[in-house]
């Protein structure tokens, strides 16, 4: 006699798979994330090239690359990259994330099945505190390629206003199993707040300066350099939701 399966829907995981997920339907919770953030202005048909149409520009196109260190989260700690362009959504701004690189497994996957966020793997992610009090973010996406490298010194205390407001959006897309279309494509956003955190002399961990940004090998978070606009280093707490779908195509 067939015997049906007993792993019914009220039983399934967040991600694959499902019957052991390796984490779980979160909030999902970073502590003491260190980061480097460039923006900067960059070729506008490089911009919409790949932004997906109901996305828009409404001025000169900007980039930005966030480099961060995150010593501990609910996927472990570990090293993480993405390049996204400030774009306008229904009329609201929002950031259009267009590469993503991580040195986790686990960070690698979750991005992907909830978000849709295409990260690759990186060999290398790294921030380096020097003697001269310049910090050094480096991404090797193979072993000494030096695929990014930006250096900055933090020099003045100035905490971003509304960190974290400006909701991130992914193209999320399900392929077909068959090799057809996709079978579910999705924009979809993700908001957040970062929390800056405070010292013992209740300065906030938060700072920008001057600095220089190099692309090396190619890599999908290089885009094109016209302007550099800001260097930022911080160290910041975040706590990370599930997200909403925007459109489904």
């Amino acid at each position: 006699m067939l015997k049906a399966g007993r792993l019914t829907p009220d039983k399934w995981g967040a991600v694959a798979p499902i019957h052991s997920p390796p984490v779980g339907s979160g909030p999902y919770f970073f502590r003491n994330t260190e980061s480097v953030t460039v923006e900067w202005r960059t070729d506008q048909d490089a911009v919409l090239d790949i932004l997906p149409p109901d996305l828009g520009l409404d001025g000169p196109a900007t980039a930005f690359l966030v480099l961060e260190r995150n010593h501990w989260s609910a996927f472990g700690s570990f090293g993480e990259l993405f390049t996204g362009v400030q774009c306008i959504w229904n009329g609201q701004p929002c950031s259009y994330l267009v590469a993503g690189y991580s040195t986790s497994e686990l960070a690698q996957i979750v991005n992907r099945e909830i978000w849709g966020f295409g990260q690759k793997r990186a060999q290398r992610i790294e921030l380096i505190g020097h003697d001269d009090g310049a910090v050094e973010a480096v991404m090797d996406v193979r072993p000494d390629d030096q695929a990014v490298r930006a250096v900055m010194r933090p020099a003045k205390n100035e905490v971003a206003e509304a960190a974290g407001e400006v909701p991130m959006i992914f193209l999320r897309i399900v392929p077909d199993v068959a090799g057809g279309p996709p079978v579910l494509t999705q924009l979809v956003a993700l908001e957040y707040t970062n929390h800056p955190i405070v010292g013992s002399d209740g300065v906030a961990e938060d700072y920008v300066g001057s600095g220089s940004l190099q692309f090396g090998s190619a890599s999908d978070a290089a885009l094109p350099i016209e302007e550099l606009l800001s260097f930022r280093y911080n160290r910041v707490d975040t706590e990370l939701q599930r997200g909403r779908v925007l459109k489904t195509y």
